[in-house]
């Protein structure tokens, strides 16, 4: 069999790194098609682009394990954090600095974005390898964790003369949803708290496939925010709309039914890191709410 050691420094070595570099770009490019495919409503379009790119994806994969092997995870962590270095101590200040010179503010903007998540994804990895070289791991669990996706068909009973579904009924569901996820990040029992900017984006009607997609935004002490986005999707035409999304606190009990504390949310993402910023601040407004409220009535 192959090794790395007998790979490197080869011209087949070469061979494997523009392979990888060509088929990772065609992952990102079929990806974006069958993105905007699906905004245009076609479909099988965009089903067929979104398997090409995994099938793009597949190769760099394969080509990969040649050119790496099976080494630890310290190995590639370590890897890894280097190259985020190197790529925004090098690379992206020099394509900001060529963007900006060039008059394409909006785009040197978005370099400089760039740089700034490489950091902090420098800064997370390398607080993995630590973490690892100690034989433990980072206090916390990450948003992956504990996400779900749910499907469900709602029947007659729950809907009313017209034929759609009462608002009661998804909120219904989406608690459960939410009770999910946040049992799974806490490894423990919890209570609806709050429910924030519930907003009905299309009616749902009886016989359609509801799908729940349900992830955690905020972990504070003994409450976790949880945010539900459920579209519809008929399951005859194959059509799906965005119905619902909403806010979920869920407060963690003990068997005894008082608060518990939960592990800390560990966001990796930008889009992750921006919408535990928006749950912090909507959690920090209902503290301050209730603490005036609680000064009123004193």
């Amino acid at each position: 069999m192959t090794t790395t050691v007998q790979l490197k420094g080869s011209r087949t070595a070469d061979a494997l790194k523009q392979l990888i570099a060509n088929e990772s770009e065609s992952f990102q490019r079929y990806s974006f098609y069958a993105e905007l495919a699906k905004k245009a409503g076609l479909e099988q379009t965009a089903d067929v682009l979104t398997a090409t790119a995994r099938n793009e994806g597949e190769h760099a994969h394969r080509g990969l394990e040649f050119l790496l092997g099976r080494a630890d995870a310290s190995r590639f962590l370590d890897n890894a954090a280097e190259r985020e270095k190197r790529e925004r101590t090098e690379s992206f200040v020099e394509f900001e600095g060529i963007a900006r010179a060039e008059g394409f503010d909006e785009i040197a903007d978005y370099f400089h974005e760039v740089t700034s998540a490489a950091e902090k994804q420098e800064y997370m990895l390398r607080l993995l390898r630590n973490a690892l070289s100690h034989g433990q791991t980072l206090e916390g669990r990450t948003v992956s964790y504990s996400a779900v996706d749910m499907a469900q068909v709602l029947l007659p009973d729950q809907s009313n003369v017209a034929g759609y579904v009462h608002g009661g009924e998804l909120m219904k569901v989406m608690d459960n949803a939410a009770w999910v996820v946040a049992c799974r990040h806490a490894r423990k029992n919890g209570v609806t708290a709050n429910v924030e900017e519930m907003n009905f984006h299309s009616r749902v009607r009886i016989g359609d496939l509801v799908l729940m997609h349900a992830r955690i935004t905020y972990a504070g002490r003994t409450s976790m925010e949880v945010r539900i986005d459920v579209e519809t999707e008929d399951l005859f035409t194959g059509r799906k709309v965005q119905a619902l999304t909403a806010y979920f606190t869920v407060v963690a009990i003990d068997a005894y039914g008082n608060p518990a504390s939960v592990p800390p949310l560990i966001v990796s993402t930008d889009e992750e890191e921006r919408l535990y910023a928006e749950g912090k601040a909507r959690y920090e407004a209902r503290k301050e709410a209730r603490q005036a409220k609680e000064m009123k009535g004193g």
